[in-house]
């Protein structure tokens, strides 16, 4: 396949028909939120099934607790992250990957939850709800690839704020990892020795627990996603592998590659750029793309 075939060496984009994936799942938590309202307003039980209890928990509820949002502001948070990231995630590695990713984080965010509040207070009345932690693992996939990259966040939705991707992922993790250490566990727990020092400042309602598993997840995914014996495609590619079918390509390139093998290691690699675009390359892939352009020049 040559150079000039591949989508990104034409001028037309890859033609996308109905809604994106992203749209759907904000149209949902949407939904619920409005739902939400009507149970409010009625005084009814319309969405307690979907929340997810500590204990005595249905098997759905491990994931349909993310589409409960009962404060407009939880809503809008993670409404406004999820359209950024998940659009970004969707237009470089496509559906399958969002949705994996999406599910990945809101499964294992509830998992570690879950896990936090092993031997300590269990009540029915103590429930996880919210989309944060599929919007972490969005987060990490979407920005560990773009860590230069400067960002402009809305502090408190009027105040612009730039700052890069790298400091935006650190500093979200350490509040994490504070937040779960110093509020959430010792919150969920009736330790004497062990008590909550941020309980003012983060909340122990928060669930922190659920944003490192969003984190983990989405690390796990990224790195999958970046393997470097995997092309854009998804497919194994063989990398180095001979393709010697045309005896007037045996010529030996500067390293004593034959060309047939850099081409289709390099064939490999263009193709994962056409998929995913050049930012789903690893740094290493980065340098062995302009070493094997040099070489056939």
């Amino acid at each position: 396949m040559g150079i000039g075939n591949r989508a990104y060496m034409r001028n037309t984009i890859p033609f996308r028909s109905g809604i994106s994936a992203t749209t759907i799942i904000l149209c949902l938590i949407v939904g619920f939120y409005l739902v939400n309202l009507v149970q409010d307003s009625t005084r009814t039980d319309l969405t307690s099934w979907a929340t997810l209890p500590e204990i005595n928990s249905a098997p759905w509820q491990w994931f349909t607790y993310a589409f409960i949002h009962y404060s407009f502001w939880h809503l809008l948070g993670n409404g406004l992250g999820l359209w950024w990231l998940g659009k970004v995630v969707e237009d470089h590695y496509g559906e399958k990957v969002f949705y994996l990713t999406l599910s990945g984080g809101i499964i294992l965010g509830a998992f570690c939850w879950w896990l936090t509040g092993v031997s300590g207070v269990r009540s029915e009345n103590h429930s996880l709800i919210g989309i944060s932690g599929g919007v972490y693992a969005l987060m990490v996939v979407a920005l560990l690839n773009r860590l230069d990259q400067v960002i402009t966040l809305l502090l408190f939705f009027f105040i612009p704020v730039n700052i890069k991707a790298r400091w935006l992922l650190i500093t979200l993790l350490v509040i994490t990892v504070l937040g779960w250490g110093f509020s959430e566990l010792p919150g969920r727990h009736t330790w004497t020795s062990w008590k909550p020092a941020l309980d003012w400042a983060m909340g122990t309602s928060l669930a922190h627990s659920a944003h490192l598993g969003g984190f983990l997840f989405g690390w796990l995914m990224w790195k999958y996603q970046n393997q470097t014996n995997r092309s854009g495609s998804g497919a194994l590619s063989i990398m180095g592998t001979p393709f010697d079918d045309d005896n007037t390509m045996s010529m030996q390139p500067k390293n004593g590659q034959k060309i047939s093998q850099v081409r289709a290691e390099l064939d490999a690699l263009l193709d994962k750029i056409s998929v995913k675009g050049f930012g789903s390359l690893t740094e290493s892939e980065k340098r062995r793309l302009a070493e094997l352009s040099d070489q056939l020049k």
